[in-house]
């Protein structure tokens, strides 16, 4: 079965047709890496889009933020492009995703919360029905993230758990006093 039966007309318009009013959004959902369940620690995901439908606040007369709200949740606008996985011998390969926006801001955020495997996901909607996902990508994780002036371009993976320890502790004095 094709993937592209799964698909809304709606959906595959915007793809593949060269004229349309309908365009395929992709929102983009950074979980906290920690996964603190601290109430008082900020545990709400960063949630972007790669384009926009609406006006979602203005703080200033120059500061306008516009982008999508997608069941109930806003979704920030950053001109972003998502490279997909290519299939090679060894499975699914990696994907990446570069941000078109780069302001100190971003360079912290990388820095300070980005020193762990991030979980993402990736949702593809249209935009005359935000409401209803199209395609998901699940389970990728942010397993680098590099920068310069203009872009930043954070890796994406699986969990490959063919590299994964098993059992996942090493059978040493520290963690298997009796067994020595």
């Amino acid at each position: 079965m094709s993937r592209l039966s799964r698909l809304s007309p709606a959906a595959i318009k915007a793809m593949f047709s060269s004229e349309t009013d309908e365009q395929l959004i992709m929102l983009l959902t950074i979980f906290d890496p920690n996964g603190s369940t601290d109430p008082a620690a900020s545990t709400t995901p960063i949630r972007l889009s790669d384009n926009y439908t609406q006006r979602l606040s203005s703080t200033t007369d120059d500061e306008v933020i516009y982008g999508v709200v997608s069941n109930s949740q806003e979704y920030v606008f950053i001109p972003m492009t998502l490279n997909l996985p290519n299939e090679q011998e060894t499975g699914l390969g990696d994907c990446s995703i570069s941000l078109n926006f780069v302001t100190p801001e971003t360079i912290t955020v990388i820095r300070d919360h980005l020193r762990i495997r991030t979980k993402v996901l990736i949702q593809l909607v249209v935009s005359s029905n935000l409401n209803y996902i199209e395609a998901t990508l699940q389970d990728y994780y942010i397993t680098s993230a590099t920068y310069n002036a203009e872009t930043v371009t954070l890796n994406l993976g699986m969990v490959n758990y063919n590299t994964e320890p098993f059992p996942s502790f090493s059978f040493t004095p520290s963690y298997f006093p009796g067994l020595f």
